[in-house]
């Protein structure tokens, strides 16, 4: 299961959750409770993740384990993380966008 692999890369990368944390903005019990499934993990995490750990392919990370080796599979195409990055981008500049407004306002 992905919890399981993404596991396994950070304490392969000889990482904590609270150093795994600390790397993606995120507090070391949100990073447990996403590693446990005790919480879904958001859109937020897995840009954090992309944009923090660009060698985790997304597409292998969500990969069923149990797929059959004998099918026939057509070639995956890259995971492009310049999509995530852009996305991350521009809610940096809305939320500049955003401040300014209010300030105006003021």
């Amino acid at each position: 299961m992905y919890n399981e692999k993404l596991a396994r890369f950070f304490k392969a990368k000889g990482l904590k959750q609270k150093e795994v944390g600390l790397i993606m903005g995120f507090s070391e019990a949100m990073v447990g409770r996403y590693l446990n499934r005790t919480a879904k993990m958001s859109p937020e995490f897995l840009m954090s993740l992309s944009r923090n750990f660009p060698e985790v392919d997304l597409n292998d990370l969500f990969a069923s384990e149990n797929e059959d080796p004998n099918a026939i599979h057509e070639p995956k195409e890259k995971y492009q993380t310049t999509v995530l990055t852009d996305i991350g981008e521009i809610e940096v500049r809305l939320k500049m966008i955003k401040e300014k407004l209010s300030k105006k306002k003021d």
